[in-house]
């Protein structure tokens, strides 16, 4: 890699890499949830110093919460973008060839394990 290469690359990441105040936090992609949810699972805030330990830390929650399936951090100057792509809600259970066990008995389990009407659908639920 040339020396011009690496200045540009290291000129690049060094905002982030370095750190700024956050001047403000914009979320993008989300329709169901609120936008106080996003931001509860941030490590930081406005006025907080940023930088790459805290974007890697807060894709890391909002991971964690299980409420996306894509999470991603960019940064505008000193700005803090956050975009997300919501896993999708459960919108009916359809239970059917059940006989040994009734129709409520079976809600009840399904909804002891987090899989239930207008929850957030995790796939990892059904493991």
């Amino acid at each position: 890699m040339t020396a011009l290469a690496v200045a540009t690359t290291l000129a690049i990441s060094a905002p982030v890499a370095l750190g700024f105040t956050v001047k403000d936090i914009r979320i993008d992609g989300i329709s169901r949830t609120e936008p106080g949810t996003v931001l509860s699972h941030l490590p930081f805030r406005v006025g907080d110093e940023f930088n790459d330990a805290q974007s890697n830390a807060a894709i890391h929650a909002l991971y964690k919460s299980g409420l996306f399936r894509d999470v991603r951090i960019d940064t505008e100057g000193n700005v803090v973008i956050v975009t997300v792509q919501e896993r999708p809600a459960v919108a009916s259970i359809d239970t059917q060839g059940f006989k040994a066990f009734d129709k409520d008995t079976i809600r009840k389990s399904l909804n002891n394990v987090g899989l239930s009407e207008g929850r957030v659908f995790n796939p990892a639920t059904l493991d």
